[in-house]
C-alpha cells in the first residue's frame, strides 16, 4: 500500500495532465459532435449573425454562403420580427430561437423590409457535414488532442512541454466550442480557457530552453499574468449573465468591448512570445537547441500569417458594413503546422532538417503562386483560345487547359528543386551526381560489411558463451577439489592406521587367518575407495579438456597442414586406426587451431569406439565450399538411430556406459565459437557422417579492410 501511495505521488504530474487531457478532449469531443449534427440556419455562425441598431435587430451576416442569405434574406437591411413564432426583440432572442431548432424542415422567419414591407421567409436548415469546413476543423482538432497526449506521454517531467500540452488542450477546447459560443455560461466559460492559450505559449517561452531569470520571476509573471485573467474573465462573465437574463443587448455590447481587448491582449501575447524564443535563439550556444527554436518558430511563422489573411480577409477586401466573410475553419487548417512542429522541436530530433524544410516550403509557395497568376490571368484567355480554334464545349476546354496546366507543373517543380537546390545546398549539390554514380558499388560493400560484422557478432556471442561454460567447468573443478583431496588424504591415513592395527593384533596372539582375512577385506574396500577417487580426478581431467585451451587464440592457419597434423597424431596414439585424409592444398582458415584439434580428437575417437566398418579407416576430406572450408570426417560404422540423433548435442547423453555424453556438445560448441557450423548425418548401418563448416582467411579480411575505407568515404559525402 505504501509503494501505491509512493507511485501515485512520483507520478502525480502525469496523472493531472491526463486527467486534464481526458476531462477536456471528451468535452470538446461532445460539443464537436453536436457541432456535426446541428442544423446550420445561418443565424447564428459562432457569433449572433445580427446586429441591434437603436431596438432594432438587422440581419448582419459575417458570410455570404449561408442557408439564411440562400433563402432570401437580405443583408444589413431586413429586420427580424419572428423566428418560428418567437418573437425577437433583442439578439439573445435570436440566439434562443436557433438554439431550439433541431429538425432539418423549413422553418419562418418574419422580416420588416425597406421598413414597411412585412413578408415571411422560409429558411431551410443545412447540414453541416455537406461543407468541408467540419473537417478543416477535425484536422486541426485531432493534431491538437494528438500533441497534448504525445507530449504527455514522451515529456511528462518537462515543465515547458506541460505548458505547451494545457496550451494545446485549451485552444482545442476552444475549437470544439466556438459554435456554441454565445449559447449558454458554461460554453462561454469554457471559450475563456481557450482564449488563455495564447498567454500559455508566453509561459512556455519562459521556461524554454532554460528558465528565463532567477527561479521565481517565472512563476511571478505567471501569476501576475492568471490573476489579471481571471479579473477579466469574471467581468467578462457578469456582462454575459447580465444579458442572458435581461435580453438587454447593452450587456452584449459592453461584453464585446471587452472583447476587443482580449484580441489585443492576444496580439501582445504572440509579440512577447516571439521575442522570448528570439532572445533564447541569441543567446544559445548549443546547436541542438537552436534546431529545437527553429522548427517552433518555424511553424508559428509558417501558420500564422495564412491565418491571418483568411480569417481577416474582409478587412482586406472591404465591402458592406457588417458583411464580414469569415474562412476561420479553414484557416485552422495551417495552424495545425502549429502543434506539429513543436512536437517535432520538443522531441530534439537530429534527423529533422529546418534549411531543408524552409526551401521545400519555398519551392511550394512559388507553385501555389503560379497557379494562382494562371487562374487569374491565363486560364480565361486560353480556354477561349480553345473554343475559338477548335470549337470545344466550354467543359472540354476548362478541362483541357487545366491538365496542360497540371502537365507542366511537373518540370517546373523539378527545376525549381534544382534552383533551389543550388542555392541552399551548393556543396551537396555538386556532388550528387558523383554519389549516385556509386550508390551501388557502396550498397554492395555495405552487404558485405554487415556480412562481416555478422560474423564478428557471432563469434563473439559463441565465446562469450564459452567463457560462461569455462567459468562453470572451473567453478566444479574447483568446489570438487576439495572434497576429493579429503578424500584422497583420508584413504592414505586409514590405510596407514589399519596397517598399524594389523600389526598390534598379530602382536596381542589374535589368530593370524582371522588378521590376514579382515586385512584383505579392508584393503579391498581401500581399492574401491581409491578407484573412485581416480575416477572423479579423470572426470575433471577430460571435463577441463573438453572446453579448450583458456588461453590459445584464433589465428590464420592453412587447413591442409592441420589435418596432416591431427592424422599424425591420432596415428601416434593408437596405431590402430587408419586414417584417409584428402585436403585441398593452401586454403587458409581462421579459428582456433588448438580448439579445432580437439574438436577432431574427440570426433575420430567416437567413430573408432563406434566401429570403423569393414575398411577399418576413418575418411577425412577437406575442400572450399562457398565462403567456408568443409572439413567431412565419415566412418562406416553402427550409425545412430533417428530417435537417439535428437538427442546427440544434449550435455550428458550417451550411448555408451563410458562416456559422459559431453564431447559432441562441447565440440559444436567450439566449432561455433571459431564462426562455424557442425553438422552430424547417420543412419543406423549405414554409418556416421560429420560435417564442419570454417570460415576462410586471408582474402575476405582484406576486402572487409577496403569496404570500411569506402564507408568512411561515404560518410564524408553525407556530411557534406
Amino acid at each position: 500500500m505504501l509503494s501505491v501511495i509512493r507511485l501515485i505521488r512520483f507520478k502525480g504530474r502525469i496523472l493531472l495532465l491526463l486527467g486534464v487531457a481526458v476531462l477536456l478532449s471528451a468535452v470538446s469531443g461532445v460539443y464537436f459532435v453536436r457541432y456535426l449534427v446541428k442544423p446550420n440556419t445561418g443565424l447564428v455562425v459562432n457569433y449572433p449573425e445580427v446586429v441591434n441598431r437603436e431596438g432594432k435587430v438587422i440581419f448582419a451576416p459575417k458570410t455570404p454562403f449561408s442557408p439564411a442569405v440562400a433563402s432570401g434574406l437580405r443583408p444589413n437591411s431586413d429586420r427580424i420580427l419572428s423566428i418560428d413564432g418567437e418573437p425577437v426583440r433583442s439578439v439573445r432572442d435570436v440566439v434562443e430561437a436557433e438554439a431550439r431548432i433541431w429538425n432539418f424542415q423549413p422553418f419562418p422567419v418574419e422580416i420588416l423590409r425597406q421598413g414597411d414591407e412585412r413578408l415571411t421567409i422560409n429558411i431551410t436548415p443545412a447540414l453541416t457535414l455537406t461543407k468541408p469546413d467540419w473537417l478543416f476543423a477535425l484536422i486541426f482538432c485531432t493534431a491538437l488532442a494528438f500533441t497534448s497526449f504525445y507530449l504527455i506521454l514522451h515529456l511528462p517531467d518537462d515543465r515547458a512541454s506541460n505548458l505547451i500540452t494545457l496550451a494545446a488542450l485549451f485552444y482545442l477546447v476552444f475549437t470544439a466550442l466556438k459554435p456554441f459560443y454565445y449559447e449558454s455560461f458554461f460554453s462561454n466559460l469554457m471559450i475563456h480557457f481557450g482564449k488563455l492559450t495564447s498567454w500559455f505559449m508566453v509561459f512556455f517561452a519562459l521556461y524554454f530552453p532554460v528558465p528565463k531569470g532567477k527561479a521565481t520571476a517565472p512563476r511571478l509573471a505567471i501569476a501576475l499574468i492568471l490573476v489579471l485573467y481571471i479579473g477579466f474573465t469574471v467581468v467578462r462573465m457578469v456582462y454575459f449573465s447580465a444579458w442572458v437574463s435581461s435580453s438587454q443587448d447593452t450587456w452584449l455590447n459592453r461584453y464585446r468591448v471587452l472583447g476587443k481587448f482580449s484580441n489585443v491582449s492576444d496580439g501582445i501575447a504572440f509579440v512577447i512570445y516571439l521575442v522570448l524564443l528570439l532572445r533564447s535563439y541569441l543567446a544559445t550556444l548549443h546547436a541542438h537547441e537552436k534546431r529545437q527554436l527553429e522548427w517552433i518558430m518555424a511553424g508559428f511563422l509558417i501558420a500564422i500569417p495564412p491565418y491571418f489573411f483568411l480569417d481577416q480577409l474582409p478587412l482586406i477586401l472591404g465591402g458592406p458594413e457588417g458583411l464580414r466573410i469569415s474562412m476561420g475553419n479553414f484557416a485552422n487548417l495551417f495552424l495545425s503546422f502549429v502543434p506539429m512542429f513543436f512536437i517535432i522541436g520538443l522531441l530534439k530530433h537530429r534527423v529533422f532538417n529546418i534549411k531543408y524544410f524552409v526551401s521545400r516550403y519555398l519551392v511550394y509557395a512559388i507553385l501555389a503562386a503560379l497557379i494562382f497568376a494562371f487562374f487569374t490571368i491565363l486560364y480565361e484567355p486560353t480556354m477561349r483560345l480553345f473554343i475559338l480554334s477548335y470549337g470545344v464545349p466550354d467543359r472540354i476546354a476548362g478541362f483541357l487547359v487545366t491538365s496542360i496546366l497540371f502537365a507542366l507543373l511537373i518540370p517546373i517543380r523539378s527545376l525549381i528543386c534544382t534552383l533551389v537546390d543550388r542555392l541552399f545546398y551548393r556543396n551537396h549539390f555538386r556532388r550528387t551526381l558523383q554519389y549516385s554514380a556509386s550508390l551501388e558499388k557502396r550498397n554492395m560493400e555495405l552487404k558485405l560489411i554487415i556480412d562481416e560484422l555478422n560474423l564478428r557478432n557471432m563469434r563473439s556471442f559463441q565465446k562469450g558463451r564459452m567463457r560462461e561454460l569455462k567459468g562453470i567447468v572451473n567453478g566444479i573443478t574447483n568446489r570438487l577439489s576439495v572434497p576429493v583431496n579429503c578424500i584422497s588424504g583420508s584413504l592414505t591415513a586409514l590405510d596407514r592406521k589399519i596397517q598399524e592395527l594389523f600389526r598390534a593384533l598379530e602382536n596381542s596372539g589374535s589368530s593370524s587367518a582371522v588378521v590376514r582375512k579382515l586385512q584383505r577385506e579392508l584393503k579391498r574396500l581401500i581399492e574401491v575407495a581409491q578407484e573412485g577417487d581416480l575416477e572423479i580426478r579423470d572426470f575433471l581431467r577430460r571435463l577441463a579438456t573438453l572446453v579448450g585451451s583458456a588461453t590459445s587464440i584464433a589465428v590464420s592457419v592453412r587447413a591442409d597442414n592441420l589435418l596432416r597434423r591431427a592424422a599424425s597424431e591420432f596415428e601416434a596414439a593408437d596405431p590402430r586406426t587408419r586414417l584417409r585424409i584428402e585436403e585441398a592444398p593452401g586454403v587458409q582458415v581462421y579459428c582456433n587451431p588448438e580448439e579445432l584439434m580437439q574438436v577432431l580428437r574427440y570426433i575420430v575417437e567416437n567413430a573408432r569406439e563406434s566401429g570403423i566398418g569393414p575398411r577399418d579407416e576413418v575418411q577425412i576430406r577437406g575442400d572450399v565450399y562457398d565462403h567456408f572450408y568443409r572439413i567431412q570426417i565419415k566412418d562406416e560404422g553402427l550409425g545412430i538411430d533417428a530417435a537417439n540423433l535428437k538427442k546427440i548435442y544434449d550435455p550428458f547423453f550417451s550411448t555408451k556406459p563410458e562416456h559422459d555424453g559431453l564431447g559432441l556438445y562441447f565440440s559444436r560448441m567450439l566449432v561455433e565459437r571459431n564462426a562455424g557450423s557442425l553438422e552430424v548425418t547417420s543412419a543406423p548401418g549405414r554409418g556416421t557422417g560429420v560435417t564442419i563448416l570454417l570460415p576462410r582467411a586471408g582474402a575476405g579480411r582484406i576486402q572487409v579492410k577496403r569496404i570500411a575505407t569506402g564507408a568512411q568515404e561515404a560518410e564524408g559525402m553525407g556530411a557534406s
